[in-house]
């Protein structure tokens, strides 16, 4: 119940939310099936708000300076 008040408490506010209910699970997860739908929801969620279109800088990168040709 405590779920479903957060979820209408978020979209009332007008943010984004996204409320998963798996089946026969309580607090915990135990099915396979339901951990890795759990996985995959955390990957996609680390997908949207995490990556960006930029290429990564490493720190070799970084912490070199363009050589000049002469």
């Amino acid at each position: 119940m405590q779920r479903e008040r957060m979820y209408a408490a978020l979209k009332g506010l007008g943010k984004e939310a996204r409320l998963v209910m798996l089946p026969y699970e309580a607090h915990g997860y135990r099915a396979r099936k339901s951990l890795l739908h759990v996985l995959w929801e955390q990957e996609q969620w680390l997908d949207k708000y995490l990556l960006t279109d930029e290429a990564p800088v490493s720190d070799a990168q970084a912490n070199t300076e363009p050589s000049v040709s002469e």
